[in-house]
């Protein structure tokens, strides 16, 4: 049994940490953000929508 469950334990092991290096979240450093509209509800724009980029 223990021939049978030390390499898949190993497996499951490489795999998972493989998974988790190729997971990224959000933008990246250097990334440009992309193009977003807000409603701004103070100062002279107010009541206006306008575009960020």
């Amino acid at each position: 049994m223990r021939r049978f469950c030390a390499p898949v334990l190993a497996l499951l092991i490489a795999t998972a940490s493989l998974m988790a290096a190729e997971l990224k979240s959000g933008l990246q450093p250097g990334d440009p953000a992309g193009v977003f509209n807000v409603r701004d509800i103070t100062g002279p724009n107010k009541d206006k929508t306008l575009c960020y980029r």
